[in-house]
């Protein structure tokens, strides 16, 4: 939201820039045009009179020059007389002298006026003459002002409008992760085995990728446990025929050939049974004691039906450790206290 709203503001800002500049020069150019074609109307009215000297017909001069300060003026220099409309009154700006031909476009600040300002150099009966016609641009650009007002308040609201709405698709489109949030806590937890493929279509590589990972875990240490079932259960056979061999050993040498058979066969039990408590891998699974306690305890109690196994969880739903890992640590505890304990044996888990 913050990278749409600075871009936002940035191209609204950059647009504001342009038709701020594109009006100003539209409007001069404009104001300009018509100041040109008023100077082409100054030099139809001007006329010689029999001592020589220049007038202007006032026929052909538009009216909006003989009111005072109307916003519209004009001055003629010629070579030793300057002709100016009454709308100037007691104003007298300078004018340059300019060749004939020459044109130049001016601005000037009077009082609270505006002035753009066409001077153009002409030549009318062999005589070099200057115009000068102004005219107030200032009601253009107040009315550009409020213009302006109103369309940066537009583009305030759009930009508001388009974030909220941007918010609101953001939102709604999020909201459909929120069931692969779920997923992802269920699967943590061991609730699933996979993701669900039922994802929007930007995230299921994702989740095709973390269920084929998933996967080829399980069937790793699937393999692994079964190898190492495997091992033990090779290593028993070939302990047998130790345990036959131990027949043809002289007395003398059976004490030590037992203890060394002894630890063995520890070893191998030992394995088996982790491999048989381990049940079915599944990574990332956490331990919940009353789901994952009663098969462990039930095995047990079928390998050791002399002993009153009494677990006590103290209402533990959840513990944050793998539950292989758990169930591994639990069951050879339990085996240690089944082994070497009388009749009962207590597991309490706080």
């Amino acid at each position: 939201r913050s990278g749409l709203l600075i871009a936002l503001l940035a191209v609204m800002s950059l647009l504001a820039l342009l038709a701020d500049y594109g009006v100003n020069r539209l409007s001069q150019s404009f104001v300009a045009t018509r100041l040109q074609h008023d100077a082409d109307s100054l030099i139809n009215a001007l006329h010689r009179t029999s001592e020589g000297s220049w007038q202007l017909d006032s026929q052909r001069i538009a009216t909006v020059y003989q009111r005072v300060q109307s916003g519209h003026y004009f001055q003629v220099l010629t070579t030793n007389q300057t002709l100016r409309s009454r709308s100037l009154w007691d104003q007298s700006p300078a004018v340059t002298p300019m060749p004939s031909g020459a044109t130049q476009i001016q601005q000037l600040f009077v009082g609270e006026e505006h002035w753009l300002i066409w001077q153009q150099g002409v030549e009318t009966q062999g005589q070099p003459l200057t115009l000068w016609v102004a005219e107030d641009i200032a009601p253009f650009e107040q009315q550009w002002r409020q213009l302006a007002f109103i369309m940066y308040g537009v583009m305030g609201l759009a930009v508001i409008l388009l974030v909220m709405l941007q918010r609101h698709l953001l939102q709604r489109s999020f909201r459909q992760l929120n069931a692969i949030q779920q997923a992802i806590r269920q699967l943590q937890r061991g609730e699933i085995e996979s993701l669900s493929s039922q994802v929007p279509r930007e995230i299921q590589p994702l989740t095709q990728e973390i269920n084929h990972l998933i996967g080829r875990l399980q069937q790793r240490i699937g393999r692994s446990r079964t190898a190492m079932g495997n091992l033990a259960h090779e290593l028993n056979r070939r302990l047998q025929h130790l345990l036959l061999l131990r027949d043809t050993l002289p007395v003398s040498s059976r004490l030590e050939y037992d203890q060394l058979l002894l630890q063995i066969r520890q070893l191998i039990e030992r394995e088996l049974k982790r491999a048989r408590i381990a049940g079915s891998p599944h990574p990332g699974r956490r331990f919940r004691p009353a789901q994952d306690l009663p098969h462990m305890i039930k095995l047990l109690q079928q390998i050791y039906p002399h002993i009153q196994l009494t677990p006590t969880t103290d209402n533990v739903k959840e513990l944050p450790y793998d539950r292989d890992d758990m169930l591994e640590l639990i069951g050879n505890l339990l085996d240690n206290g089944c082994k070497y304990g009388a009749v009962n044996v207590w597991l309490t888990l706080s």
